[in-house]
């Protein structure tokens, strides 16, 4: 079809036309912008645009009149109370006048104009005017209504597809975290598992050492004579002593040593490094300090006499007079002349000397004062020798590596003249061995040394 005839204008207008020739004809008006300006004039397009954007962004309202309504008001088919309400409907809403106007012209041009309807209010516009405003005013604005839910309806899933890509995002974040916590568990468990590992490998070390220097020893044991000339019981272990001198201590000593502990227990005798000789010696010797003769035997000087003490571990005892109110102590150079230091006045009986007072290595001679009311009186003095560096070294490695051998610290501490400290541990050989003899012998060697 190229243009709508005349013949069909006028046939599209009386709507004398069959179903199939009228959608020809709206498919061809949908098409054909000449042909709709032949129903609608620019001005008549301009009001329906206006009319529309008032209704769009009016509000709106659902008590207008229906179309059935509008009709049997106009073919006076309503009772009295019906046809006022339609009435004063009309007279305040532009869109169902609008409507009325309509269809009395399209009913005027089909029966022609009926009787008693007029409406001062309403202007009379043509059948093809009120078609314009009906299709504009209610299938255009359903339809953009419809355009207006559907955009809101994409603008919803759009910012629910934003929303659900942010939190995939920060869940993204999240395992990623997630995983590096893990690695980081990951290594802490491992470093435990290597540390676990190594002090079990260190404690399996050890375990086969000692049983290498058990088997050693048991190996050692059995060549020794069945019938063994003297036994004793050490805090480490059993101590057995062959015909032929041969030695089986608990321990693993140096053969110097072996020889010390083994000369001790069948000779009581104990050997001494030269510098130690010496000192023992000197320590020994009569000295001469100050002060006059009254009191020398009620005040008696218990340790350190006659002999060696560490540098650090100096404390000196006396004997406590009665009615004494103070005490001094006096210490001089190894010739007893020349006081190096005093103590200030105490009550009680026992001093400890503060660290670095004396040099390591020297011999000093010491004597208590006594205060008995308005008279003072000195004790004889006593001389003793500090350990020099090297020795006290000695003592302090051998005291870590066999504290629990109180054969091995009696012999260490009588090598180096600690005369005090070999009486404890031979007293906790006693206690192992009651009445045995070699332990008699060790116990009468040292107090000898004492009472030199």
């Amino acid at each position: 079809m190229e243009h709508i005839t005349q013949e069909q204008w006028k046939r599209y207008k009386t709507m004398d036309l069959d179903t199939e020739e009228l959608k020809q004809i709206d498919e061809h008006l949908a098409k054909c912008e000449q042909c709709r300006k032949q129903i609608l004039s620019e001005e008549q397009l301009q009001q329906a645009i206006t009319r529309l954007s008032s209704q769009i962004f009016a509000d709106t309202t659902n008590d207008c009149i229906t179309y059935d309504l509008l009709a049997d008001y106009i073919d006076e088919r309503l009772s009295g109370e019906e046809k006022m309400r339609v009435e004063e409907h009309l007279m305040v809403c532009a869109r169902c006048a609008e409507d009325f106007r309509s269809l009395s012209e399209f009913r005027l041009t089909l029966q022609g104009k009926p009787k008693g309807l007029t409406l001062p209010t309403v202007s009379q516009q043509s059948w093809w005017q009120w078609l314009k405003d009906f299709l504009t005013s209610r299938w255009v604005i359903a339809l953009e209504a419809g355009a207006i839910v559907l955009l809101a309806l994409l603008f919803a899933v759009h910012q629910s597809q934003q929303r659900f890509a942010s939190q995939l995002q920060q869940l993204g974040i999240q395992i990623s975290h997630l995983h590096e916590h893990i690695k980081g568990l990951e290594g802490q468990v491992q470093k435990l598992q290597q540390e676990q590992i190594a002090n079990l490998r260190n404690q399996l070390t050890a375990i086969q050492q000692r049983l290498e220097a058990m088997t050693k020893e048991e190996r050692r044991l059995a060549y020794i004579s069945p019938l063994p000339l003297m036994t004793l019981k050490d805090t480490a272990g059993m101590v057995v002593l062959t015909g032929d001198k041969q030695l089986g201590l608990p321990v693993t000593l140096t053969n110097e040593w072996r020889k010390r502990v083994l000369e001790l227990l069948l000779e009581g005798k104990v050997r001494q490094p030269a510098n130690v000789k010496i000192a023992m010696a000197k320590v020994s010797e009569r000295v001469v300090m100050r002060g006059g003769a009254e009191g020398l035997q009620t005040i008696q000087p218990i340790s350190p006499v006659k002999i060696s003490v560490p540098p650090d571990q100096i404390v000196f005892r006396w004997k406590g007079v009665v009615g004494a109110t103070q005490y001094r102590i006096l210490i001089a150079d190894e010739s007893g002349t020349k006081i190096l230091w005093e103590s200030q006045p105490i009550s009680k009986t026992h001093l400890s000397l503060p660290a670095q007072t004396l040099k390591p290595g020297g011999i000093y001679t010491w004597q208590v004062e006594v205060v008995l009311g308005e008279e003072k009186a000195v004790s004889q003095p006593a001389r003793f020798w500090v350990l020099d560096k090297q020795s006290d070294s000695v003592i302090r490695k051998m005291e870590r590596q066999f504290s629990h051998s109180a054969l091995t610290l009696a012999t260490l501490y009588a090598t180096y003249g600690l005369w005090d400290k070999a009486i404890v541990q031979i007293r906790r050989l006693q206690e192992q061995n009651p009445d045995h003899p070699a332990i008699k012998l060790l116990q009468e060697s040292v107090l000898k040394q004492l009472q030199r």
